[in-house]
């Protein structure tokens, strides 16, 4: 069985879980926009990695182009970002609401968290962010806008497991 990774990244933590996940089933990893249709067409699973910014999958305008070559493969889906791991209807509603409905049935989905290290964003997503911190302010909503870092290469394992589950049952 051949699979591929396929990440869309915006500050880097989806690629290093990409990267990750590619060196512990030692499958390649790719950025969307590197991906060819002959690969799509040659993978028999694929593990998809996006971040979502501003409640948007990344990878959500690539997974439309790609939806017909998608459906009906097995779909390993994780996600980064800054929602906690127990807000897990918020979680899966940025998955419901950014994905082709037609891949939402073969598609495993997993959660992990991301980083923000102010100092390395944007002009426009500094400002961003302080907009937002000041709209939760006004709807007495706290909102921790201060730096943070949790990506951590353990909490893969699950996903790992599963696609290697998979693997040993396609080729018993």
């Amino acid at each position: 069985m051949r699979g591929i990774i396929i990440f869309q990244s915006k500050y880097g933590a989806t690629r290093q879980y990409a990267t990750w996940i590619s060196k512990a089933l030692q499958i390649p990893a790719a950025a969307a926009g590197e991906i060819t249709h002959a690969q799509l067409a040659a993978a028999d699973f694929i593990i998809l990695g996006t971040s979502i910014y501003i409640g948007k999958m990344l990878l959500r305008g690539w997974l439309e182009q790609q939806a017909p070559q998608l459906r009906g493969k097995p779909l390993f889906l994780f996600v980064v970002c800054a929602t906690r791991g127990e807000k897990q209807e918020k979680l899966n509603s940025y998955v419901v609401q950014n994905m082709p409905a037609q891949l939402l049935s073969h598609c495993h989905r997993y959660f992990y968290p991301g980083k923000i290290q102010y100092s390395e964003l944007s002009f426009a997503d500094k400002l961003k962010v302080r907009a937002g911190g000041l709209m939760a302010r006004l709807m007495n909503k706290p909102l921790d806008i201060s730096d943070f870092n949790r990506i951590d290469e353990t909490l893969a394992a699950p996903l790992v497991a599963d696609v290697q589950s998979f693997h040993q049952n396609q080729n018993p």
